[in-house]
């Protein structure tokens, strides 16, 4: 029985991978058909179309999609989203439910990734993490970006994890934009997405794909030198609703 099992889920993950790239193509050919608009209409169009393919690809595959706390978000205001990076059904439901017009931040390595890395330098901003001088520039960009009202979306453990742990430990960089833009920070988390795509391997599980929005954080008024204390304040308010919520690490 378990090898029938393990057949099923084979084809269900092949299903799955043969999809995201179907999707992704057409995503492609959208980028490139709105490429001579100008950069704001083309940003707001990039958007949509991400999200529509995100919803396809879901629906396709057959998951169920659980948002909590959606109603926390302020549609209105500019934002330093945050979140924890779990596996590769991150990048895909965080276009599929968030409703700001954003852009990400992505490793700089990602471009090199044929068609993927072309929708990423379309859609997010590449930065250099080994290069000192590119993560300042990067941080500058990224606060002008904000003040003009654009929501940024960072991963801020960095890349995915792959640790027993629920959270690996944060890079600096999301709390000090958020600081300097002084714009809040609005953490949500992935939850239960280990079981649904383990992240050492290539498969997938069919359920619910369950994403919490948590409370923002402010940061009007606070100084470069108050980074340290806002980036531990994300990390453990995450950290212990992962252990609480969580069934993958839920404290017994």
């Amino acid at each position: 029985m378990s090898f029938l099992r393990d057949i099923a889920n084979r084809i269900y993950s092949a299903w799955c991978i043969i999809i995201f790239f179907v999707v992704i193509f057409f995503q492609m050919l959208g980028f490139i058909a709105i490429s001579v608009l100008p950069e704001r209409r083309r940003t707001v169009a990039c958007y949509r179309i991400a999200r529509a393919v995100a919803r396809v690809w879901f629906f396709l595959c057959g998951y169920k999609i659980l948002i909590e706390g959606e109603e926390k978000i302020d549609h209105t205001q500019t934002y330093m989203f945050v979140c924890n990076h779990t596996n590769m059904l991150d990048l895909p439901m965080g276009g599929y439910f968030l409703q700001h017009y954003y852009k990400s931040l992505a490793k700089k390595e990602l471009r090199y990734i044929p068609i993927m890395g072309y929708l990423l330098r379309t859609t997010s901003l590449l930065v250099d993490r080994s290069n000192s001088e590119s993560r300042r520039q990067t941080t500058e960009r990224v606060a002008n970006l904000m003040k003009q009202g654009l929501s940024i979306l960072i991963f801020p453990e960095g890349t995915r994890n792959k640790t027993d742990r629920p959270l690996k430990e944060f890079y600096s960089g999301a709390f000090r934009t958020a600081i300097m833009a002084q714009v809040p920070v609005q953490p949500f988390l992935f939850l239960d997405h280990r079981a649904l795509q383990p992240v050492h391997s290539y498969r997938f599980h069919p359920g619910t794909v369950r994403v919490k929005v948590l409370d923002a954080i402010p940061t009007a008024g606070l100084q470069s030198t108050d980074a340290d204390t806002l980036q531990q304040l994300v990390y453990d308010t995450m950290e212990r609703t992962i252990l609480s919520e969580d069934k993958n690490f839920k404290v017994q």
